[in-house]
């Protein structure tokens, strides 16, 4: 039973007790009302009148039926505070010895309730509810020849019955606390699993940002040993911009994917700026999937390998290429982001690229998406229409449709610092 069935249920029972005794206390003040009047007429009419004769005698049978287990609903919520205080779930022993205990003034305090509400109905005296509501009328009806004990025979008998039926209210007390011991604990468990796969992103996180800043850095310093301070200046506010849209959303994991492509054109500006007429950047997305959260830093990594491998070593031009387009994958609505460079691609189906990765791009990217996604999720290596290496991801586009996946089934090591 999910949490919105358990509140709808509590709520229907919160109902049912408020609502509930209050129609039975009109349905028995009407029964009371009218009640010997219609007796009366009855033993006055003619036969012909069974028919009115059977609904008036179904509608007094139901009244002393409901007022009997009513009573018993209104004690469910006594029932249950008296075992939380008691705390019968402690120990087997403990549990036994408190409910049989309890019985007592539960069972007490039904035939008190009970036999007062029907001592002082009229139509009790005149025999119309039915015996199991009143079990005899103990004013004149003497079985065993008691004489005076009469009443205390009757309030044993009722006591032993009731002594009972407090057993069933007490199995279905103990059946509810479990249930709801059981959701907390299921609730704790997710928490866990939840809280576990936010500090493994995190920690993977904090590895890309680092050795993004270094590298960056490190193109710094290639343009002003080079002499290139227009360019290095240039580079430095955007790494001021970069840097700030990073440490304002330091303890974020998802963002929109413009959000996303924004800071990889700025990353691809300042490697523009490193390399000239080298690099040729083309971005295209599809604006149906500008807000689709995706992983923060989930492309960056991915767009610097592209550089790094398909550009840099290479006298001519190369080109990146990022695209998003929406897709279906595993069921879900999703997003279809492709990473793809003009470099040499990888070696064979690039299990090995992924294997050997040195830095935190593929091996890094692989991992986070595990932590958040499980098996909801697509990544592939290919070659580019260019002939170079190809990046494709394939993301749900709600994430919290995807159930957290366990521990055992998304273990993510912590990650060694960046080189």
């Amino acid at each position: 039973m999910a949490a919105s069935e358990l509140f709808a249920l509590r709520r229907f029972v919160r109902r049912y007790l408020q609502y509930g005794t209050a129609g039975l206390v009109v349905a028995l003040f009407a029964i009371e009302g009218g009640g010997p009047w219609l007796v009366e007429w009855f033993r006055a009419a003619p036969g012909d009148l069974l028919a009115g004769r059977l609904l008036f005698a179904f509608v007094v049978f139901a009244g002393g039926l409901w007022a009997r287990l009513h009573l018993w609903a209104l004690l469910l919520p006594v029932v249950l505070r008296l075992f939380r205080w008691a705390d019968v779930r402690a120990g087997l022993k403990r549990g036994v010895a408190w409910g049989l205990l309890l019985g007592v003034p539960v069972a007490a305090l039904h035939v008190a309730v009970e036999r007062g509400l029907f001592a002082l109905a009229p139509l009790t005296r005149q025999g119309i509810y039915p015996s199991f509501t009143t079990s005899f009328d103990f004013q004149t009806v003497d079985p065993y020849g008691l004489e005076g004990g009469r009443l205390a025979v009757f309030l044993v008998r009722r006591f032993i019955a009731d002594y009972f039926t407090y057993f069933i209210v007490a199995a279905l007390c103990v059946a509810y606390e479990h249930f709801l011991r059981s959701q907390k604990q299921e609730a704790q468990a997710q928490a866990l699993q939840s809280e576990l796969a936010k500090a493994q992103l995190q920690a993977l996180r904090m590895q890309v940002n680092p050795h993004f800043l270094f590298n960056t850095l490190n193109a710094i310093a290639v343009l002003v040993r080079g002499g290139k301070t227009a360019r290095a200046g240039r580079t430095l506010r955007l790494l001021s911009d970069l840097l700030r849209a990073t440490f304002r959303g330091a303890d974020v994991q998802m963002v929109p994917l413009r959000e996303e492509i924004d800071l990889v054109e700025r990353y691809l500006e300042i490697e523009e700026i490193r390399f000239g007429d080298r690099l040729r950047v083309e971005i295209d997305v599809d604006p149906d999937t500008s807000e689709v959260p995706v992983p923060y830093l989930l492309l960056q990594p991915l767009v610097e390998n592209a550089v790094r491998h398909g550009v840099a070593p290479h006298a001519e031009a190369g080109t990146v290429r990022v695209t998003a387009r929406p897709t279906t994958v595993h069921g879900y609505k999703g997003l279809a982001l492709t990473v793809a460079d003009s470099g040499p691609g990888f070696a064979g189906d690039g299990t090995a690229a992924l294997a050997n990765d040195d830095g935190v791009g593929l091996s890094n990217t692989k991992q986070r998406l595990d932590t958040l996604y499980g098996d909801a999720y697509t990544f592939a290596l290919g070659t580019a229409a260019e002939g170079g290496a190809r990046i494709t991801l394939e993301v749900p586009a709600r994430p919290e449709d995807v159930p957290v996946p366990s521990p055992d089934a998304a273990t993510v090591s912590a990650p060694e610092a960046p080189a």
